[in-house]
């Protein structure tokens, strides 16, 4: 495994090669089903940011509708706390309706888009299902068809929240995981791709994945939406629609844990995550917790062709900086962390209590506030004379050390736990 990045920097000319073998793509990113999708003309504005693959949306939407981030757009593109929700613009009916429209788009799309990005194409809808009817046959025949007009790969999309809330309320999630794939697998030819796009919410997702791997798919994706109800204090000025498509940034790790235990428990298929990617560092950690690769769907709907190129760029700078000369070096490299033995594990969390409980207060930066004594449950620390003072019953907790606001209290805890994983290198 490559040793962790933050002792393992250098300055050179040679930028790192984010190809991606196991997908065949220039590199990692994959511009999400979404409004920066839909239709040839969008698929073609997208591709100017130059992914290793852009999922053109399937037809029915409609177009518009707009997004909101709270607190602001801004927070979520620095990597901060931050959601995105369907917010209440016009939205207008999708001007392609019929699946001969459909193959139309998906072939000019092909013919004008770059020959080395990678053309994913939807296959059908959550609502097919709800509604009945012979919808198995019609996506058997947009699998076909689809692949006919110049598909790359097709995907299925189970991630759409109402898919995963409905659950056995309507149909058994699993069943329709494993239906669904098995289906389109033996519709599409070999040489197209079968994507199964996979909910963490509501259900097992390791159960999911490891359906859709026994049933033939050729990759997964775990992305995040949730179904959320969002108000501001005066509600009546709230923009979110209620229901579904809740994101954000605060899917990050939720995701990269799904991505892990896949990986843990014999998930061998290419992941494609997704889910509260605006920033590279998300991105990263995505393919350090196994991901292959990263969907960009809020990002590029909401932010566009030049905040996706920015993070697609970001990222090759960094791993260059960083020392991770491929996606090889980094993909799945967080695993150490993830996968830390009991005793090692223990062992460096006691490395850090130890320096929490030798460090004495800094009484020069020590402004008597109290906030230690006040978070303290060991009566390991007291304030006499207007300044905190350290005592025999100290057990190195480190509470005090988070509320202390003059760093009278502070370590480097980032360097006490890295040197374990060092030091056995």
């Amino acid at each position: 495994m490559h040793r962790p990045s933050s002792i393992s920097w250098k300055a050179v000319n040679t930028m790192a090669d984010l190809y991606v073998k196991s997908l065949d793509m220039i590199n990692p990113f994959v511009v999400a089903s979404s409004p920066a999708t839909q239709g040839a003309r969008n698929v073609l504005k997208s591709s100017k940011m130059r992914p290793g693959a852009i999922t053109m949306r399937n037809f029915g939407h409609g177009s518009g509708g707009g997004g909101f981030f709270y607190p602001d757009a801004s927070a979520a593109y620095k990597g901060q706390q931050a959601f995105h929700s369907h917010a209440v613009g016009r939205q207008v009916p999708d001007s392609v309706s019929t699946l001969e429209q459909y193959c139309e788009e998906v072939k000019k799309a092909r013919e004008e888009l770059d020959s080395d990005i990678k053309l994913w194409v939807s296959v059908g809808h959550y609502s097919d299902i709800v509604k009945g009817g012979d919808w198995e046959k019609d996506w058997i025949r947009q699998a076909k068809e689809l692949s006919l007009a110049g598909a790359d790969a097709l995907e299925l999309h189970f991630n759409t929240p109402g898919v995963a809330v409905a659950k056995d309320r309507i149909f058994n999630y699993y069943e329709l995981v494993r239906h669904c794939t098995t289906m389109i697998r033996q519709a599409a030819p070999k040489h197209v791709k079968v994507m199964v796009k996979l909910a963490v919410e509501g259900c097992d997702v390791l159960t999911s994945m490891r359906i859709a791997q026994s049933c033939g798919a050729d990759a997964v994706g775990p992305t995040a939406r949730w179904k959320a109800f969002y108000m501001d204090l005066d509600w009546r000025r709230t923009q979110p629609r209620p229901g579904s498509g809740y994101g954000g940034t605060q899917a990050n790790p939720i995701v990269c844990y799904a991505v892990a235990e896949g990986r843990n428990n014999g998930i061998t298929l290419p992941m494609y995550a997704g889910g509260g990617v605006f920033s590279f560092d998300q991105a990263a950690r995505f393919i350090m917790a196994g991901s292959d690769c990263v969907q960009l769907g809020a990002l590029a709907c909401s932010g566009g062709t030049m905040a996706c190129k920015k993070v697609i760029n970001d990222l090759e700078k960094w791993m260059d900086q960083a020392g991770y000369p491929d996606m090889d070096s980094l993909r799945g490299d967080a695993l150490q962390l993830f996968n830390m033995p009991a005793d090692f594990a223990k062992a460096r969390q006691n490395a850090l209590g130890d320096a929490y409980q030798q460090w004495q207060v800094d009484t020069d930066k020590c402004i008597g506030c109290g906030r230690c004594v006040d978070v303290c449950w060991q009566e390991g620390i007291e304030i006499a004379d207007r300044k905190a003072h350290k005592t025999d019953h100290c057990i190195g907790c480190g509470y005090c050390f988070q509320v202390c606001p003059t760093g009278a209290l502070k370590v480097d805890a980032g360097a006490i736990l890295a040197e374990p994983f060092t030091s056995r290198t």
